[in-house]
């Protein structure tokens, strides 16, 4: 199979069991697995929320905010837009609108990114220049063109010292660009995003991550540990993959499985 890019999605052909553990097909950078023996699946897949467009504009508003969530199997103070993490999927055409109105309550500024779309930098747009200083509010608007491809994208915020730590303490969600449905049992969002912890909340990073990049201790599909999904055999699926770690390269397999990608 070739590799797998963040605008490509996997389409599964689900011919042996029912059942994938889909938080193994992640590997660490190292090959190693990065998973114990004795770590314990959390049960079925939990999707993130979904927002669609409606004619043609999509609406949000999102509150940057540190709270206590439940992630990997743990209760925690983790960062997250809204109390989620992964925040709500947003699903948009070509052509559409996206406006979204930022509320900054962390402890330091941040903004706004469309990680992938083919949109304006400048303005109210896609502006990495923006800073939202704690407490302020910023209303955002992002122009699809008509022609702009399909696929999987995402957001997060790229405040310039603060990205790195923003995205791995929980903030960031997908982005789907529609097109016409494939022929499909059905869709599903999958993030992955890794973490550590340290008394209870999201562990700093050393003077050595930041150097070389960190891998967190836990590495999550939306938010859990080992997650399973249930799926006929003969049944097709299609997953749209969002690699939201800050330094972690994934390998893509599910033993027994058939996967396909879509280029996008």
């Amino acid at each position: 199979m070739e590799p797998i890019t963040r605008r490509q999605a996997l389409v599964l052909g689900a011919c042996g069991a029912a059942g994938v553990v889909v938080g193994g097909l992640g590997l660490g950078g190292t090959g190693l697995p990065w998973i114990s023996p004795d770590t314990t699946p959390s049960g079925p897949l939990a999707e993130p929320s979904s927002l669609r467009s409606r004619g043609g504009v999509l609406r949000t508003e999102l509150v940057a905010a540190e709270h206590e969530n439940e992630i990997a199997g743990r209760r925690a103070r983790v960062l997250g837009y809204n109390g989620s993490v992964p925040a709500s999927t947003w699903r948009v055409r070509p052509g559409d609108r996206i406006e979204v109105r930022l509320e900054n309550r962390l402890r330091e500024p941040t903004n706004l990114h469309t990680h992938g779309l083919h949109v304006s930098p400048t303005g109210n747009g896609d502006n990495p220049l923006i800073s939202l200083a704690p407490g302020e509010v910023f209303d955002y608007r992002f122009d699809i063109p008509r022609d702009h491809p399909s696929g999987v994208f995402w957001y997060h915020p790229h405040h310039h010292g603060n990205v790195a730590d923003q995205i791995f303490g929980g903030l960031f969600g997908a982005i789907v660009v529609e097109d016409d449905a494939l022929a499909v049992a059905r869709e599903r969002v999958l993030v992955i995003s890794d973490i550590s912890f340290a008394g209870g909340a999201v562990a700093a990073a050393s003077e050595a991550d930041r150097m070389m990049g960190r891998e967190g201790d836990f590495l999550m599909v939306n938010g859990q540990l080992l997650p399973e999904i249930v799926a006929r055999p003969r049944e097709r699926e299609r997953w749209r993959i969002v690699n939201a770690c800050t330094a972690r390269y994934l390998r893509l397999a599910l033993p027994g499985q058939r996967l396909g990608h879509v280029s996008q």
